[in-house]
């Protein structure tokens, strides 16, 4: 490249970079990456490969060093230097002419991201493209001689000889020659066309399309292919100017350079990690702001200026755009099963503190699987999550399994009256959920933030008192409430984009099958297990009743009342509900050949009170299933942090079974025993590990007891 364009390009470049350190309001100093690629060079022009219209031609190899820095979220800029050699030999009936040019190019770059339409699957793929400036250099030879300094004729025959065709002598004294295909005559100089020493430099604007990975927060891959529109003709040295074979069209000659490339974040500058370094006018705002006013996730954050611009509606976030982390632990608030995790503890990928007993059972699996013993703190390494804050936030009712959203009309604790919930009972989408010591009773049940909002704004229209909206974590065990900040952020968008909820105006009839009614209280998962129950309770009785399914059918309602029978649960009924009010099965229209054998529409409701007690099982009831009977060996018990050495000895043990208590204990269980004599020889090889509480334990229906215990329930 002459002196004078890489002086331009450098003196361009330097611009910029003070431009960038100059600003006041700079949001960040300059952040540039360096790039090397490699890649191909393609000639495009009047000379053609070996034979008529054969296009593109012969391709070399050539480098390129770049340094890119970004001026906004969308736009890039970069300045570049590539070296290619591009070459062409045609041989035609036409024309036989062959030339090699080696390409100096100097290149500054505009790119524009197509960042928006990638965002809300946080790709690491970003296409892009650009449009530039280049002033390039060629050097354009021929290959006219051999080694040993004969020229080359062509002839009509195909051959290639040391004497002209029409040459008197070509008869008797030309040999044949091969080509060395080294270009040794410069065309320039050769002048045959009588054009002079014009430049061998000239411009062009290059177009480029590609896309680049994003391998890690430092290096980057790029695939990706400029097209030059040159301003010259002469690379080829054909043209319309020229004469004989060297007689060119109008067209400039044209350069494809087709490379992958490596580049490298240096990332200096204040608050590098997580910001681009987007230029401020005097105001603070982005000077491409006006160009791209849009706040794609609708966060309160206009593109421009978010660093996490595809985060979903129910994530409250920072003024960077991003999801606040309120505990630290590397899962957004939004997505956290354990908002209040204790910091520096291990989560898993839903925030969840791994516990001791979590790491055991790790342990335990692998050496099931693999045979192999593996040291303790390398388990504790494995089953951590990678805690390394990351901009590819997931969209929490999409990416994670179970997870729902429901609109909580009411909630108690244990033995608290319920004030006309049971009301609810007549809504087909109405559940119930037992937490703890915790009752609480909602209505549907949504895959997205967005349409519980609209079903909670269509239920208070028809006035009924809504709570709150709860997220289930879908394991179970967990409802968290959502924030009112982020319901108001919701309410704003679904009244812009014309969002409705369900319509609950008028309750559809509803059955249920009925399993059982108690004066308090009962344990749903021992009773009825495997089955979705919902709880409900009248303000009139005080009586517990539980209910499953929800049709809308009495015909549907009976063949599911088969099924339950089947497995067990035969004191069941079918009752109905009708625009929020109990009714009778006559009442809402059942048939009579479909009615129960000895049903009394007249007796229907006070049994509906009055069978409580028969309905209830109890323990005798149920009596003592031997098959579901297992033995084991209580080998320790916790209150506190399990001590290290006690840790060492249950992971040699293996197998080991952790359960915690409702007082936050933790006991420690061997693997289950089919026979008492099994567990009772276990516990004769346990006492060399000299634990302190070795207890025979038996298990039945998930619960542990003392033989005595057992014996005293069941015997």
């Amino acid at each position: 490249m002459s002196k004078h364009i890489t002086y331009s390009l450098l003196s361009l470049f330097l611009f910029c970079f003070s431009h960038s350190y100059a600003q006041d309001t700079l949001k960040q100093v300059f952040r540039p990456r360096l790039g090397l690629g490699t890649g191909v060079m393609t000639y495009y022009g009047e000379v053609q490969n070996y034979q008529k219209n054969f296009t593109p031609t012969v391709n070399r190899i050539g480098g390129l060093a770049y340094v890119n820095a970004p001026i906004s979220k969308m736009f890039n800029v970069e300045f570049s230097a590539t070296y290619a050699k591009i070459a062409s030999n045609e041989r035609t009936i036409k024309r036989s002419y062959n030339f090699e040019s080696r390409i100096r190019m100097g290149t500054v770059m505009l790119y524009y991201n197509f960042y928006p339409l990638f965002q809300e699957h946080r790709s690491s793929f970003h296409p892009f493209i650009g449009m530039g400036f280049s002033s390039f250099e060629f050097l354009s030879k021929t290959d006219r001689y051999d080694e040993l300094g004969n020229e080359y004729f062509y002839w009509s025959d195909g051959s290639i000889m040391s004497l002209d065709e029409n040459d008197p002598l070509a008869s008797t004294e030309a040999v044949p020659l091969t080509r060395d295909y080294t270009y040794e005559t410069d065309l320039r100089e050769l002048n045959e066309d009588n054009l002079g020493k014009y430049r061998e430099q000239s411009l062009a604007v290059p177009l480029s399309i590609g896309v680049e990975w994003h391998m890690s927060p430092r290096w980057d891959f790029r695939i990706a292919t400029t097209y030059n529109f040159t301003f010259t003709d002469l690379i080829d040295n054909v043209s319309p100017a020229g004469t004989g074979i060297r007689k060119g069209d109008e067209k400039n000659d044209r350069l494809l350079f087709t490379y992958v490339s490596l580049s490298y974040d240096l990332k200096f500058g204040k608050n590098n990690d997580e910001e681009y370094p987007d230029l401020m006018d005097e105001e603070g705002i982005p000077l491409f702001a006006e160009w791209d006013p849009n706040d794609f996730d609708k966060d309160g954050i206009i593109d421009a200026l978010d660093d996490c611009p595809a985060t979903p509606l129910e994530a409250l976030v920072d003024t960077n755009g991003c999801p606040i982390d309120t505990d630290e632990d590397g899962v957004p608030d939004y997505y956290d099963d354990e908002p209040g995790t204790k910091f520096g503890s291990y989560v898993n990928e839903y925030g969840v503190t791994i516990t001791e007993e979590d790491f055991i059972e790790h342990a335990r699996l692998y050496y099931d699987s693999t045979g192999y013993e593996q040291p303790f703190e390398e388990f504790r390494t494995e089953v951590v999550m990678n805690k390394e804050r990351t901009k590819s936030y997931p969209r929490a009712s999409k990416t994670k399994s179970g997870l729902t959203y429901v609109i909580l009309v009411g909630k108690e604790r244990k033995d608290v009256t319920v004030n006309d919930l049971h009301k609810f009972l007549g809504y087909n989408d109405y559940s119930t959920m037992m937490k703890g010591d915790t009752v609480y009773y909602t209505l549907g049940s949504y895959s997205s933030i967005e349409e519980a909002v609209a079903a909670k704004n269509s239920l208070e229209d028809k006035g009924v008192d809504v709570t709150e909206i709860g997220r289930n974590s879908g394991n179970g065990e967990t409802l968290f409430s959502v924030d009112e900040e982020v319901i108001e952020k919701v309410e704003r968008v679904n009244l812009q984009e014309g969002r409705e909820g369900p319509n609950y105006s008028e309750p559809e009839q509803v059955y249920r099958v009925q399993l059982g009614a108690f004066r308090t209280k009962v344990d749903t998962d021992e009773l009825y297990p495997g089955l979705d129950v919902v709880y409900g309770a009248s303000d009139k009785d005080n009586i517990n009743r539980y209910y499953t399914g929800s049709f809308k059918t009495f015909e549907e309602a009976t063949e599911y009342q088969k099924e339950l029978k089947k497995k067990g649960f035969d004191k069941t009924f079918i009752v109905a509900y009708e625009q929020q009010k109990r009714v009778t099965l006559v009442e809402a229209g059942v048939e009579e050949d479909k009615l129960p054998a000895n049903y009394s529409e007249t007796t229907e409701l006070t049994t509906f009170v009055e069978d409580r007690d028969t309905n209830q099982v109890t323990q005798e009831d149920v009596g003592v299933d031997m098959s579901k009977v297992k033995y084991r060996v209580q080998l320790a018990y916790s209150k506190e942090e399990i001590p290290v050495e006690i840790v060492d000895i249950l992971y040699n043990i293996k197998r080991i079974k952790p359960v915690k208590g409702k007082d936050g204990s933790t006991t420690y269980y061997s693997q289950e025993y089919n026979t008492a004599e099994e567990r009772d020889k276990a516990i004769k090889e346990f006492e060399k590990y000299e634990l302190e509480n070795l207890v025979p334990i038996i298990e039945y229906n998930g619960e542990f007891y003392t033989e005595d215990a057992f014996d005293k329930k069941f015997r």
